[in-house]
């Protein structure tokens, strides 16, 4: 699949949740039943509609990459620090396996 939709989507994504001052965003990859993509405001978890089912492990992958994973086994923590839009997105990010949901959360600006 061509790389770059898949950034432009996770980064309008990362835009979207810190314009709205999220405290929490969650990017699933796994069939839960919940929303793939949903982030807290003000205690409220508000869900995306969803994307197509297939681009969640590319967008997961582009996450690694914006936050330079390493090959080091589970669980994975980084920062996702790059402009966007006019503004810089800051977010930290953990990933506990290989099938779990990416939770971000939002740093300094």
């Amino acid at each position: 699949m061509n790389e770059e939709p898949i950034k432009r989507f996770t980064l309008l994504v990362l835009f979207q949740a810190q314009q709205d001052h999220a405290t929490e965003l969650t990017i699933g990859l796994a069939s839960t039943g919940r929303p793939a993509i949903r982030y807290k405001v003000g205690g409220t978890w508000h869900d995306w509609s969803p994307p197509p089912a297939h681009i969640m492990p590319d967008v997961a992958a582009e996450l690694g990459r914006l936050a330079a994973f390493s090959d080091t086994p589970f669980p994975k923590e980084g920062l996702i620090d790059v402009p966007f839009g006019g503004v810089r997105l800051r977010w930290s990010i953990r990933v506990t396996s290989a099938d779990a949901d990416c939770v971000l959360t939002p740093t300094e600006r």
